[in-house]
């Protein structure tokens, strides 16, 4: 039979079933009256007659929060249901003493027997000299010591029993006299009341434990914990993934499986020791070993471990999400405008280098797209999805440089950012990281380069931690770096390490079929943009931008181009509409004389001289904005400044 509360509390949720075993009925009625004034929503009840061991084993497969039960009854429920509690449903002291008082005045006896469980008749023979006759305490564990009990005792002359239904039961079957100890309404009350608390504790830990095995089994780090004295006691999904193992050696020896992992030693010293490498079942693990402390003492230790390489994957994620915004590849090689015989050759040794993972180095005159070539071999490399840096080589001071590239530590230098900073090298872990103008890196540092390119790791300034980078390095330039060797500019042993994939940029002279149908391109670009009409090019018009020798290469064409965009009215490009706009070569020059550092050993981007005077001159021109002044030159503003300072024309 059962009584059932309200099936959830105020808040919707059911909060447990609360199973009662009874060998009467009378008392289940006792059990229901108290349920019922207690009130408690949520909490269901379930009445269990049982009077005999047979008649408990019909109620083995009970599902239930808890159970509470009485002396031999609750003995034999908790020895054969092992996954639920039983509550002991106490014996008021008051009906143990009364029973005692009935059974002197009713039968005289010279010994009274009192059987039940341990709990049932603890502390009963203190009562002897109270109730002023003899008491013969007979602790029993389950039913079938009870016959055997009670038999015993009557062979000694006792012939009155107490206890429970079962002693009384078997005792009337000797012939005995006997009486059942009642149950006391107050004593189920107690019972519910602590059946209650069992129940609620024994959910929260079993909430508790369902927590930490689903923490344990989906944690991608491998678990192995140990108890004091070094045997295993858990062991993850993670670990047995990682390790090879089964959870079989769950109780066994940690040294016999696992010495690498140390915890011996943690048992021993107390320390933990975090951040350690070991090599497991041929992987490289980082392993962090502590021990577990209560009431300050070791009573266990644990080791969580992970691939070296998961560590190095996920460093690298969290690179990309935090710096991806200003380091991220843009271009492609299908932003490669041209359909000349030298770029398409070009872009398609590009593409062939965008397969591997070698260090490159591009050689092309200044504005012939070095960084459009750099980011499409990045974009078409397996580091695709990885960090793209630019760094401009001649643009940052020596010292600036070294902390840009290489990061600080705290306090490495004056006016350090406090807790250090990444350099960009760090940044670029797992993608490539190009190093523009690089016959200006200074002589200095070529040595700290090098290293990179030779061992894959770097030092912070003001730090001795070596870092392990994975970057793909491609460098370019526009001078001859052998020459600069012979000068001692440029360490030679750094130059064969950068220089394993050579792409020479052709200038635009050599792709001179590309000319008209790039500049027609930027044009008709710009004039979209500044609404206007563009419809074509003169024939004059394109015989002179077709004869003019461009040292800027596609950089001067596109400001050409946006020139034209802003000062051109009638939409078609007239020879007029050119004067002025194309830096003509200086007397004497042959344009087919050029040559580009590609094929040459020529210091200078460009073959015509640009001399102070002229420098000046086009300064004056631009009212003095070095900008503007290297765009009407066809040159970049940091060979504009180079070219500016070699010759001492520098103006504040």
């Amino acid at each position: 039979m059962s009584i059932t509360g309200k099936k959830t509390d105020n808040k919707g949720n059911r909060v447990g079933k609360i199973t009662f075993f009874v060998p009467y009925s009378e008392i289940g009625d006792i059990v229901k009256e108290v349920f019922k004034e207690q009130g408690d929503d949520g909490w269901e009840l379930e009445i269990c007659l049982a009077k005999f061991e047979r008649e408990i084993d019909d109620w083995k497969n009970i599902s239930t929060d808890v159970i509470v039960a009485r002396g031999i009854t609750a003995a034999t429920l908790k020895q054969r249901i092992k996954d639920t509690p039983v509550v002991e449903l106490p014996v008021s002291g008051y009906e143990t003493m009364r029973t005692i008082w009935e059974c002197k005045k009713k039968y005289a006896p010279e010994k009274i027997a009192i059987v039940g469980s341990r709990d049932m008749i603890y502390g009963v023979k203190k009562i002897e000299d109270i109730v002023g006759i003899e008491l013969v305490v007979v602790a029993i564990q389950d039913e079938n010591e009870v016959e055997s009990s009670i038999q015993g005792v009557k062979e000694n002359g006792v012939n009155v029993v107490i206890g429970g239904v079962m002693s009384k039961v078997i005792a009337e079957q000797y012939g005995m006299y006997a009486e059942f100890i009642k149950i006391a309404q107050e004593d189920v009350y107690h019972a519910l009341k602590s059946a209650k608390r069992v129940a609620l504790i024994r959910r929260q830990e079993q909430e508790r434990a369902e927590q930490f095995h689903a923490i344990l089994d989906y944690a991608t780090e491998g678990v192995i914990a140990i108890n004091a004295t070094g045997i295993i006691n858990l062991v993850n999904s993670a670990a047995v993934k990682l390790t090879g193992v089964s959870d079989a050696v769950i109780g066994l020896p940690v040294e016999s499986f696992f010495p690498q992992l140390g915890l011996g030693k943690v048992l021993e010293t107390g320390h933990s020791e975090l951040g350690e490498i070991e090599t497991i079942n041929g992987q490289r693990l980082a392993v962090n070993r502590v021990p577990i402390f209560v009431n300050g003492r070791v009573v266990g230790a644990v080791a969580t471990f992970q691939p070296v390489s998961v560590i190095q994957e996920l460093e690298g994620r969290i690179r990309r999400k935090d710096y991806e915004r200003g380091h991220v590849a843009k271009l492609t090689f299908s932003d490669i405008l041209g359909e000349s015989h030298a770029i398409r050759q070009t872009i398609s040794v590009a593409k062939e280098f965008g397969e591997v993972n070698s260090t490159i180095l591009i050689i092309g005159e200044t504005g012939t797209g070095k960084e459009i070539f750099a980011q499409s071999i990045h974009n078409a490399s397996c580091r695709r999805n990885g960090p793209f840096l630019a760094v401009n080589c001649a643009a940052l001071p020596e010292n600036l440089l070294e902390s840009e590239l290489f990061g600080y530590a705290t306090g490495a230098f004056t006016g350090a950012v406090r807790g250090g900073k990444m350099g960009l090298f760090e940044l670029a872990h797992l993608g490539t990281i190009f190093l523009d103008e690089i016959s200006e890196f200074p002589l200095k540092l070529q040595g700290r380069l090098l290293r990179v390119l030779q061992e894959r790791e770097i030092m912070r300034l003001g730090d001795d931690k070596i870092i392990p980078i994975d970057v793909r390095i491609i460098a370019a330039t526009n001078r001859n770096l052998y020459k600069l060797i012979q000068e001692g500019l440029f360490r030679e042993d750094l130059y064969y390490r950068i220089d394993v994939l050579r792409l020479d940029l052709p200038p635009l002279q050599e792709r001179h079929e590309d000319i008209i149908p790039l500049i027609s391109h930027f044009v008709k670009k710009y004039c979209q943009f500044l609404g206007r009409s563009f419809s074509d090019i003169s024939p004059e018009g394109r015989r002179i931008l077709q004869e003019h020798h461009w040292p800027g290469n596609v950089r001067e064409l596109r400001n050409i181009a946006e020139r034209l965009a802003v000062l051109n009215k009638s939409g078609v490009i007239e020879p007029g509409d050119l004067e002025g706009m194309l830096l003509r070569p200086l007397a004497g020059e042959n344009k087919h004389e050029r040559s580009s550092v590609v094929t040459s050993a020529a210091d200078s981007p460009l073959n015509f001289d640009l001399n102070k005077s002229l420098l000046l001159k086009a300064l004056e021109e631009s009212n003095y904005h070095y900008g503007k002044t290297a765009a009407k030159l066809g040159i970049s503003r940091t060979t504009l400044w180079r070219r500016l300072k070699s010759q001492n024309a520098l103006v504040p």
